[in-house]
């Protein structure tokens, strides 16, 4: 698919300094416009060929219209005394406005100073009420302090008659606290010393069993003893018969044990005495 770009120039005009050239009055006078279309849409045999179309417009005068200035010819000449009498009427009128300008400026002036003395009288006003609204409340606030300082004084007297009492029934609470202690702690000593009596007498009492005790086990162990001794003595004897029965059995043990070793010798030398035979 061919890349077709469309550009449009547009043929510069003749400078309007220039002088227009003649026309036959015919003919009229008409702009170029040439269009280029890139690739021609049927392209001839040649490669790289171009197609331009050219465009006859008739010419168009779109310069802005100039103002028409008056003719020289018509100008005014004044004289000297013409120029004396405006000059003087342009005075008059500056002063005329200088006199209502300050006229203007002296009404405001006026106006300003009234604002100002209203404004200072308002102050005055403003400034004398509130000093004795403040007065009334420095006198309000005195009368406060005063009942408040008397209403906490009353107070403070009531407050420090109700310390006193409750000082008074502190120091008598105190008082029968310190009996009840008392009391409390001298039976606590009697009971003490009651158990303690009665604790001693139970451990002398044992004590004293205690000492019997040992005394019934000495006595016993003594009895005892002597049992032991003569159970002793006769397991002694026991013993030393025993002993010496075994010995007598072993002796006649060993007696038999020689005697038939004896007797075997006997048959041994038999045997070999027959033998030698």
């Amino acid at each position: 698919m061919p890349v077709c770009s469309w550009f449009t120039f547009l043929c510069m005009r003749e400078n309007k300094s220039q002088k227009p050239r003649k026309v036959h009055p015919n003919q009229g006078r008409y702009d170029a416009m040439v269009v280029w279309k890139g690739k021609a849409d049927k392209p001839i045999q040649k490669s790289g060929s171009l197609a331009f179309e050219v465009i006859l417009k008739p010419a168009q005068n779109d310069a802005p219209l100039r103002p028409i200035s008056p003719p020289k010819n018509n100008r005014v000449v004044l004289s000297e005394e013409d120029i004396k009498l405006k000059l003087k009427k342009a005075e008059e009128r500056r002063q005329s406005l200088e006199a209502q300008r300050l006229e203007q400026l002296a009404k405001e002036r006026e106006r300003a100073q009234e604002v100002v003395a209203k404004a200072q009288q308002e102050s005055k006003e403003f400034s004398h009420a509130t000093k004795e609204k403040l007065r009334r409340s420095m006198e309000a606030n005195k009368e406060n302090r005063e009942a408040q300082i008397k209403a906490l004084q009353e107070r403070l007297r009531e407050h420090s008659i109700k310390v006193t009492e409750t000082c008074k029934q502190s120091d008598k609470m105190m008082e029968d606290f310190q009996e009840k202690i008392n009391s409390k702690i001298s039976q606590r000593f009697e009971v003490y010393e009651e158990n303690r009596q009665s604790q001693l007498q139970s451990m002398l009492t044992r004590l004293k069993e205690h000492a019997n005790h040992i005394q019934e086990v000495c006595q016993a162990s003594e009895n005892m003893g002597k049992v032991c001794e003569e159970k002793l003595v006769s397991k002694m004897e026991n013993a030393l018969r025993n002993r010496e029965e075994q010995l007598r059995a072993l002796q006649e043990r060993l007696l038999e044990h020689e005697r038939r070793i004896e007797e075997v010798q006997k048959k041994k030398m038999g045997i070999q005495e027959d033998e030698d035979a």
